[in-house]
């Protein structure tokens, strides 16, 4: 491995850049804020993100990445080009090598806009290694060869369910479900609620700071909005509570889907994940009280990684690090 090698993590929300001998060195909002004519980005990361509402042309703010596939080529490659620029920086002596984290399953189509964008941005060279496996190695999961454990990586826009190994993933499933659903579904039910119509950031920022799976959760934030009566600016004042009900039915879907792929698992691989348990990863992971949730609804132990947001990312560093682990666990193209 080259000493540029670097994991790349370009996800539906985020996007992160590990750095061999540096750690996490880059960490921002996967947006672009476009010129008029398209062709440019005039703001990319936090200071695109900083523009979301707030320009005439709706269509100019652009998330590149929707639910785990490149949807916007060229704005994608302007992304990934623009933030490798800034680690540059972090004295990236050459063209980057990337191993670059995939949804669990992706197909060979998929994959190569993902190869397209990382050549364009200037890449030396990509490999792809499915998002739950690691996870489970970023988070420090005791897996080896033989010995699997049970992954939930519950991003932005996907979610991975997987049980995995050091060979891979053995059984799993990524669904277009994460933290954005969570957003939509916060916004609905503030207008069923309180009459209010609110925002992207501000539905972001509620679940971040109130989000709670704890029953009697009386932890409040005040947020404003717009008065869909008059029409007028409102604040309102929202606890825990009013926003349990859509968090919690994410929850239930994403484990109800974690049940069906637990019933695939061949006997000895479902007996070692009961012992273990089941590890959460992903920005969506650090809702309050999920573990205690999970154990409620699965009977089952469940652990949060300490930093769940960048499991995936770390994970991507220690594979890249690793030309034997790499070798093993790398997407072979011919097969998708």
């Amino acid at each position: 491995m080259r000493t540029n090698a670097i994991a790349m993590d370009l996800g539906s929300v985020n996007t992160g850049i590990y750095q061999l001998g540096y750690g996490v060195v880059l960490f921002e909002p996967s947006v672009v804020a476009l010129t008029p004519d398209r062709k440019k980005a005039k703001a990319v990361g936090v200071e695109a993100k900083k523009l979301i509402g707030m320009t005439a042309d709706a269509k100019s703010v652009v998330f590149p990445v929707i639910e785990g596939a490149v949807d916007n080529e060229r704005a994608a490659t302007m992304m990934v080009e623009n933030f490798l620029n800034k680690i540059t920086l972090k004295k990236l002596s050459a063209r980057p090598q990337i191993i670059a984290s995939v949804p669990c399953g992706l197909e060979g189509v998929e994959i190569d806009k993902y190869r397209k964008v990382f050549n364009g941005a200037g890449a030396y060279s990509v490999e792809f290694v499915e998002s739950p496996v690691l996870a489970a190695i970023g988070i420090g999961a005791p897996i080896t060869d033989s010995s699997p454990c049970f992954i939930i990586d519950i991003g932005g826009g996907t979610t991975d369910i997987a049980a995995v190994s050091l060979d891979g993933v053995i059984a799993g499933v990524s669904v277009n479900m994460g933290g954005r659903n969570i957003d939509a579904m916060i916004i609905n039910h503030i207008e069923d609620y309180f009459n209010l119509k609110i925002g992207s950031l501000t539905a972001e920022r509620m679940k971040v700071q109130i989000g709670s799976l704890v029953e009697n959760d009386a932890t409040r934030t005040t947020i404003n909005g717009r008065d869909i009566a008059t029409g007028k600016p409102r604040s309102v004042s929202v606890s825990a509570q009013h926003i349990r009900l859509p968090i919690q039915a994410f929850f239930d879907k994403v484990f109800e889907i974690a049940g069906m792929v637990m019933a695939k698992l061949p006997a000895e691989v479902s007996a070692e994940i009961r012992k273990s348990g089941v590890y959460f990863a992903g920005g969506t992971s650090k809702v309050l009280g999920l573990e205690g949730y999970f154990r409620e609804k699965m009977a089952m132990h469940a652990t949060v990684a300490e930093d769940p947001e960048l499991a995936c990312l770390i994970g991507g560093g220690m594979v890249a690090g690793d030309q034997n682990l790499l070798k093993k666990l790398k997407i072979n193209r011919n097969q998708r």
